[in-house]
């Protein structure tokens, strides 16, 4: 009676402890399917946020092209204005009695001050106009480039993110999910910092 006795109580015995594998197993297995499916969403997050940081980088060269044409037509319309000014002056000093001659040299020196004048007012292609749109690609090519360090700030963490998410995967590691997961989010957030106000994603 004590042999079946004790039989039985090891048969509990392996029972629970099979019980106790089969559970761990079942942890394990679900560890690893979270992060699978972390290293999935942050994979795709890294494909759009390095997507992103691409298409900034080529809007920074853009601009800063745009920016430089921009100046360089500055540039111009202020040598053709001194030039204009300088021939109005220099104009002026020339003696002359006869009518015909006063009157084709105050046609010419209005012919130029409308020339000056075209070149520093013009709406469209005056000297301040073209100073605005330079500026404003310098604005824009100065706002994407933040905006590339912010994605690739943003891009780095879920890089980070993935590899201790695959560790985790490795090791069994419920504390590297977690800390994967919020790299993951991390880098989300910067990413979106990056679109809306990168000045603040910038480090």
């Amino acid at each position: 009676m004590l042999k079946n006795l004790e039989h039985h109580e090891h048969a509990e015995h392996m029972t629970h402890g099979h019980g106790d594998d089969h559970g761990r197993a079942d942890k394990a297995e679900h560890n690893n399917q979270m992060a699978a499916l972390l290293v999935a969403v942050l994979a795709a997050g890294l494909a759009i946020t390095e997507q992103a940081a691409r298409h900034a980088e080529i809007r920074v060269q853009q601009n800063a092209i745009f920016a430089t044409d921009a100046w360089a037509q500055y540039q111009a319309k202020s040598t053709r204005g001194t030039f204009s000014k300088d021939m109005s002056d220099l104009i002026l000093t020339l003696g002359a009695a006869e009518p015909a001659v006063l009157e084709r040299r105050a046609k010419l020196i209005e012919s130029l001050k409308r020339d000056q004048d075209r070149y520093e007012k013009d709406p469209k292609d005056g000297k301040g106009a073209i100073a605005k749109r330079a500026e404003a690609f310098e604005h824009e090519r100065d706002h994407s480039l933040e905006q590339t360090h912010a994605y690739h700030n943003g891009a780095a963490a879920m890089e980070l993110g993935i590899v201790l998410s695959t560790a985790s995967a490795i090791i069994k590691s419920k504390m590297l999910v977690r800390i994967a997961l919020g790299l993951g989010i991390f880098g989300l957030i910067i990413a979106i910092l990056g679109y809306v106000e990168p000045e603040y994603a910038t480090f």
